[in-house]
């Protein structure tokens, strides 16, 4: 049997809470009827946009897109922040904290880096507490691919 059960003071109003015998509620914010809960809705979909337009996505990675800076004196390299798009936990009910990257404040360059060469067409990364890897040319048809083509593609506009 199922009971209906109010929800809190905040969600009051019309909105039922149906509780079945597992004791999950099963609430989705698409179902906010309230002028204080929409008002909040909406607020969160302004910062999860913002959000979405800092980090961009390519594979496992994502890269700090407002970020970028020119490295040292060569106008056709670029340095940004990247993290992993996923870390341990991977998640708790839709969420996840990838860790964003530290800076060192005696470099201008964070300890987690990504530079394109767009002159040579290639990428190199930084991790925290290493130096520089090796300039690679990204694969064919990959993410890697994608993201030196976007950057570069803005970047030299």
């Amino acid at each position: 049997m199922t009971q209906r059960v109010p929800l809190l003071p905040l969600l009051s109003g019309s909105l039922m809470l149906l509780m079945g015998s597992g004791g999950i509620p099963a609430v989705r914010a698409e179902t906010a009827t309230s002028a204080e809960q929409q008002a909040l809705l909406e607020r969160l979909r302004e910062r999860q946009a913002q959000e979405h337009e800092r980090w961009r996505r390519f594979g496992d990675v994502e890269v700090d897109w407002t970020s970028w800076k020119p490295f040292d004196s060569h106008p056709y390299i670029w340095v940004t922040p990247w993290r992993r798009a996923v870390t341990r936990p991977t998640a708790i009910g839709g969420l996840s904290w990838p860790s964003t990257p530290e800076s060192n404040p005696k470099s201008n360059v964070p300890d987690r880096a990504l530079a394109v060469n767009c002159r040579d067409l290639t990428l190199n990364r930084k991790r925290a507490g290493s130096n520089w890897g090796d300039w690679r040319v990204p694969g064919a048809g990959t993410p890697a691919e994608q993201l030196l083509l976007d950057a570069c593609s803005s970047l030299s506009s």
